[in-house]
């Protein structure tokens, strides 16, 4: 039977213990409700632990909170930087979310060209969602987009 109280406490003890994965299972229980209470504070507080112990799921999540202002201040350049280094991993769902805040402004002028670069990279790299925002972008950049576009080879 599912014991989510008992779940999060084992995950307390191996987040406290510095297990990054555990850290973001722990910030998971928080931010859902799972097994006690919703906080979307203190699961920051862990996806932040987490993300900086390289987990790649911390990195989206704690991107998300970010740039949402979830459990704390709004910080859109918080949210890319994080992402970025989720990409740098290989995370497709941290190279679509700089896609989609490239695309659309969130946290600095609209840049068609580089969310190309992410939807493509995140196509790359298995995001299925990604190849649909591509055909989105592709109705909608200038001449002058496409052309830098193909000159980056994106």
């Amino acid at each position: 039977r599912q014991d989510f109280a008992a779940a999060r406490a084992y995950y307390a003890q191996a987040a406290e213990a510095g297990l990054a994965a555990a850290q973001f299972n722990h910030g998971f229980m928080w931010l859902n409700g799972l097994g006690g209470v919703r906080n979307a504070e203190i699961a920051r507080a862990w996806f932040l632990r987490a993300a900086e112990s390289g987990d790649v799921d911390a990195m989206t999540h704690l991107g998300a909170m970010l740039m949402t202002g979830t459990g704390g201040a709004q910080d859109f350049v918080g949210a890319r930087n994080w992402w970025q280094r989720g990409a740098a991993l290989g995370d497709s769902r941290c190279a679509f979310n700089l896609g989609i805040a490239c695309a659309g402004g969130h946290g600095a002028p609209p840049d068609f060209v580089a969310a190309w670069g992410w939807f493509a990279n995140a196509q790359a790299l298995g995001n299925a969602a990604a190849g649909a925002e591509l055909e989105r972008l592709g109705a909608v950049v200038s001449q002058t987009e496409w052309t830098e576009i193909v000159l980056r080879g994106a």
